[in-house]
């Protein structure tokens, strides 16, 4: 049997982003979402979630914007603002960052979720911070402190040669690397997660053909398949055309026969959780 979750990331970052998620769920393109507790749209996301009946979960964040909680001692700039992607991933590999400010802001923004009468089924990293240790631990602790029994595993289900050369293909090199770690402390701490994720070398490129293209590899087992679909936002920097064009491909006909076809049974991470 091959089970599969769809999942949609960064919704509350933007109100243009979040109407294409939303309209994928509509579709049935999606299973469920990753929702910013600190984006810009989160109260509005909020509504339409409860509304729609879309799964949820946190997508944790320790690189964009403004923490809930303020400055944390080695992470935020001089501002009090994350540092942005690449500084983050740099401060992270040194392990120098406030351990306890980490667990404190993360609770922060999965305890947000829940006074907005959302119930997470998951738990994921924005730009897979889980795979640097400080940050696995401090996950860890909070999945297991707010009862959330499924989180991503952040390991590439393409086989290594589907890489891109460039620094995509250097960041999946990485994440290769780390996630065997992640999965073996997910595993120990009692806490449920797919087999691999799926997309990862298609960011940014994830047409119809491609997705297709993963559709028809799918192996037997339990996967997570990570998408980025929206509607173009000019004014959000991580918004560009290539988001409608993943729409495009997850509402595609031809896609919802190739999985009819395959038999794939779709599922959320709510569905991992319980089954494990």
């Amino acid at each position: 049997m091959i089970r599969l979750i769809i999942n949609a990331d960064d919704l509350g970052s933007s109100p243009v982003v979040d109407r294409g998620i939303f309209r994928v769920f509509e579709t049935g393109g999606i299973t469920s979402a990753s929702l910013f507790a600190n984006g810009r749209s989160f109260g509005d996301a909020t509504r339409e979630i409860r509304t729609l009946g879309l799964p949820v979960g946190v997508h944790l964040n320790l690189s964009e914007g403004r923490p809930l909680t303020g400055p944390i001692r080695g992470l935020t700039n001089g501002g009090g603002d994350f540092p942005g992607k690449l500084e983050t991933r740099r401060i992270l590999a040194r392990g120098v960052v406030d351990g306890a400010g980490l667990r404190r802001e993360l609770s922060a923004q999965v305890l947000r979720m829940l006074e907005a009468g959302l119930v997470p089924d998951h738990l994921d990293t924005h730009q897979h911070a889980i795979l640097f240790a400080p940050v696995a631990a401090a996950v860890i602790e909070v999945a297991q402190s707010f009862a959330i029994g499924a989180l991503r595993l952040p390991e590439p289900a393409e086989p290594s040669a589907a890489d891109p050369q460039g620094p995509l293909g250097e960041e999946l090199a990485f994440y290769r690397r780390s996630a065997p770690a992640v999965k073996k402390a997910l595993r120990n701490a009692g806490l449920a997660s797919p087999d691999g994720l799926w997309g990862m070398p298609f960011l940014n490129r994830m047409d119809e053909p491609a997705l297709r293209g993963i559709i028809g590899a799918l192996p037997p087992g339990t996967w997570e398949l990570m998408v980025h679909p929206g509607y173009g936002d000019p004014t959000h920097p991580f918004a560009g055309p290539e988001r409608e064009v993943e729409l495009k491909a997850l509402t595609a006909s031809a896609v919802r026969r190739l999985m009819g076809e395959r038999k794939i049974r779709l599922i959320n991470f709510g569905d991992l959780a319980c089954a494990s």
